[in-house]
């Protein structure tokens, strides 16, 4: 008799619950309803897969990229490559920059074929920049 009427005590509570709008332990139906509730009202906190792909859609739309899909951060990235900035670029427009800075002779972000170039014909010249004892001494002693 007391499990008979602790049951309906919980039955009861749930119901009042649901009634009361409370969807914390309210039950699965309670709480689709309310993600129901939050899509028609426009909050994406909390709404269903569906909804947070609409804003993600809305963000490209907009232009803004923090939080927009994949394709948008591509399509960023591009933009960026063809303004000539290359901080954020991706690899292929990083790796043209490198290629310009060897031809430009700036070895400072070269790849590291131009390093071991610049390597070579400063041991070439005597000139070691610091690096090994043999320039240093020729040009202590001039």
């Amino acid at each position: 008799m007391d499990s008979l009427k602790f049951i309906s005590l919980t039955y009861s509570n749930v119901k009042a619950e649901v009634a009361t709008g409370c969807a914390k332990h309210a039950n699965v139906k309670a709480d689709v309803t309310a993600r129901k509730a939050e899509v028609a009202t426009g909050c994406a906190k909390h709404a269903n897969v569906k909804a947070d792909v609409t804003a993600r859609k809305a963000e490209v739309a907009t232009g803004c990229a923090k939080h927009a899909n994949v394709k948008a951060d591509v399509t960023a990235r591009k933009a960026e490559v063809a303004t000539g900035c290359a901080k954020h670029a991706n690899v292929k427009a990083d790796v043209t920059a490198r290629k310009a800075e060897v031809a430009t002779g700036c070895a400072k972000h070269a790849n590291v074929k131009a390093d071991v170039a610049a390597r070579k014909a400063e041991a070439a010249t005597g000139k070691a920049d610091g690096n090994a004892m043999t320039g240093f001494l020729i040009q202590f002693t001039k």
